[in-house]
C-alpha cells in the first residue's frame, strides 16, 4: 500500500510494482520498504537483510518491469537493507548510517510506545496509572506496581511510560530489568565503583524496574534495590516496577523490600480477553501487511488464548508461511490456513482427559465436580454440564454414551442435544447470555476453557 506521506511519482511507482509482483507478494515484501526517488535513480530500502535478498533474487525481474513502467529507460535501481537492521553491517550512502547511529546513541528510541499498545478490559485500569505516570502527579500512585502473566504487556508499559517520560518532559529516566539491576550491582561490588553504581540509580526523575521476581533468594541485591527505592523514593522519583507475580506472592523476598511494593498501587493485567484479541489481531496485520478472513481471525483469537505474545508469535508465522505460499494462495488467508499453520491442538499436548475437563469448567463455575455429576437442574448448573459435555466431544475421544456413562446418566440423548444446542449457539454472531446475574460470553468462555485443559494436559497434572 502506498505510503501515508508519498509522493504522487512514489504511489504511481507503488501501483506499478503491485500489478507486476502482485498483491500478495506486494504486501509481504514491499509494503513495509521504503522507497527513495532521486534523478535517473530508485533506492528499495527493505526493513531487513533477508527482505532485501529475498527481493533481488525472486522479483529482480517484474521490479525492472515496473521502474521501467514508471520511469523510463537508464534508471539505476538499487534494492538493499535499511541502517537500522542490525544484521546489515553495509549500508549504501552515508546519510543512511546516521539513523543506526542516532539509535545507538539513544537507545530510548528503541522502547516500546503507547501507540502501539491495544487497551482492553483486561489491562485499562494499568494503562491509565501508566499514563498517570508520565507526569509529576504520578507521585501520588508512586510506587506502581505491574503484574501478570509472561507475555500480557507488562514490559510495554513500563517502556512506554519511560519513552514518553523523557520524550515529553524533562526527566531523568531509566529503564532497566532486575536482572541488568543485578549484574551492574555484582560489577560495583567487583571493582569497587559502588559510589558510580548509585548515582546512576539514585538521583532519576522516573525509574523502572522489570522483572523484580529475579532478585528472589539474592540478599545483598534486594538489600540494595530496597536502599535504591528508598533513596529515590526521599527525592521524588516516581518508582514503575514489574513482575510475574502480585509482589507479596514472590518467594524469598526481603518482606521489607515486598512492603515497599505494595506501598503506592499495585494493578495487575490479566490474559487478553476475546474483545481485545481481535484488536490485537487487526493492529498485528495491518503492521505486517497480511489480511485475514473473517473466519480466521476468529480462529485465530480461539486458539492463540494466552497472551499478547502468543498472538504476536501466530501471526509472525502466518506471515512468514504465507510469503512461501503466495504461487498458490489468495491474497486473503482463511481459517483453513490458520488450522493447517498453527494446529488447535499443540503438538506436544499430552491426551486430554475428560477428568481434567471436569475440574476446570466446575473451578471457572464456582461449583464442584459433584455439581456437574449431581442431578441438579438449575441454570448455572446445567451451564457448566453442558459445557463440560461440549469441551468432551470436542477434546477427547469419548463419544456420547461414554460421556454419558462417565457422568452417571442412563441415555446419551441428553449429552448429544445439550451438545448440538452449544454448537447451534456458538455458531451465532452474539455468543453471550446471562449467567448468574451477569452477563458472560461463552466463546471467549470456551477459549479461556480450552487453553487451561491444553495447558494443564501439558503439565500432565
Amino acid at each position: 500500500m502506498p505510503q501515508p506521506n508519498s509522493s504522487p511519482s512514489e504511489r504511481h511507482y507503488r501501483d506499478n510494482l503491485k500489478a507486476q509482483i502482485g498483491t500478495r507478494p506486494y504486501n509481504m515484501w514491499l509494503c513495509n520498504a521504503k522507497i527513495e526517488i532521486g534523478i535517473g535513480e530508485v533506492q528499495i530500502i527493505a526493513p531487513t537483510k533477508l527482505n532485501a535478498d529475498w527481493l533481488s533474487q525472486k522479483y529482480n525481474s517484474p521490479i525492472e518491469d515496473a521502474t521501467l513502467k514508471t520511469f523510463g529507460n537508464n534508471t539505476k535501481i538499487t534494492i538493499a537493507a535499511s541502517s537500522q537492521d542490525v544484521s546489515q553491517k553495509t549500508a549504501a550512502t552515508g546519510a543512511a548510517k546516521k539513523p543506526a547511529q542516532h539509535v545507538r546513541k539513544k537507545p530510548t528510541q528503541q522502547l516500546l510506545s503507547f501507540s502501539d499498545f491495544v487497551v482492553g478490559q483486561c489491562n485499562q485500569l494499568a494503562h491509565a496509572a501508566s499514563r498517570q505516570m508520565i507526569h509529576e502527579d504520578g507521585k501520588t500512585i508512586s510506587p506502581l506496581f505491574i503484574h501478570g502473566k509472561p507475555g500480557v504487556g507488562k514490559t510495554h508499559l513500563l517502556q512506554s511510560i519511560c519513552k514518553h517520560a523523557a520524550k515529553t518532559t524533562a526527566s531523568k529516566v531509566k529503564y532497566v530489568t532486575a536482572e541488568q539491576f543485578t549484574n551492574e550491582f555484582i560489577q560495583s561490588s567487583r571493582f569497587g565503583e559502588f559510589e558510580r553504581f548509585r548515582n546512576r540509580y539514585r538521583f532519576l526523575d522516573l525509574l523502572a524496574i522489570d522483572d523484580v521476581r529475579f532478585v528472589q533468594s539474592k540478599t545483598k541485591t534486594q538489600e540494595e534495590l530496597l536502599h535504591t527505592i528508598d533513596a529515590a523514593g526521599l527525592r521524588g522519583a516516581r518508582l514503575v516496577l514489574a513482575s510475574d507475580e502480585e509482589p507479596r506472592l514472590i518467594k524469598r523476598l526481603n518482606k521489607a523490600l515486598a512492603n515497599r511494593f505494595v506501598a503506592g498501587m499495585v494493578v495487575e493485567i490479566e490474559r487478553p480477553d476475546r474483545k481485545t484479541r481481535l484488536d490485537i489481531i487487526e493492529q498485528l496485520t495491518k503492521k505486517h501487511c497480511i489480511e485475514l478472513s473473517p473466519g480466521a481471525v476468529q480462529r485465530l483469537a480461539s486458539q492463540a488464548v494466552g497472551s499478547v505474545r502468543e498472538l504476536q508469535g501466530a501471526v509472525a508465522t502466518l506471515r512468514a508461511t504465507a510469503s512461501l505460499m503466495i504461487d498458490t494462495m489468495n491474497d486473503t488467508i482463511g481459517a483453513e490456513v490458520v488450522d493447517r499453520v498453527l494446529r488447535a491442538t499443540p503438538v506436544n499436548t499430552l491426551p486430554i482427559k475428560f477428568s481434567y475437563i471436569l475440574e476446570e469448567a466446575s473451578k471457572r463455575g464456582g461449583l464442584t465436580v459433584q455439581d456437574l455429576r449431581g442431578k441438579s437442574r438449575t441454570s448455572t448448573i446445567v451451564f457448566w454440564r453442558t459445557m463440560a459435555y461440549y469441551l468432551g466431544r470436542k477434546m477427547t475421544a469419548l463419544s456420547y454414551p461414554e460421556l454419558a456413562f462417565t457422568l452417571g446418566r442412563g441415555s446419551h440423548s441428553p449429552v448429544h442435544a445439550a451438545v448440538k444446542n452449544m454448537e447451534i449457539f456458538l455458531d451465532q454472531e452474539d455468543t453471550t447470555r446471562k449467567l448468574g446475574g451477569e452477563t458472560v460470553n461463552v466463546q471467549e468462555l470456551v477459549d479461556q476453557l480450552t487453553w487451561s485443559i491444553r495447558l494443564r494436559a501439558n503439565k500432565g497434572d
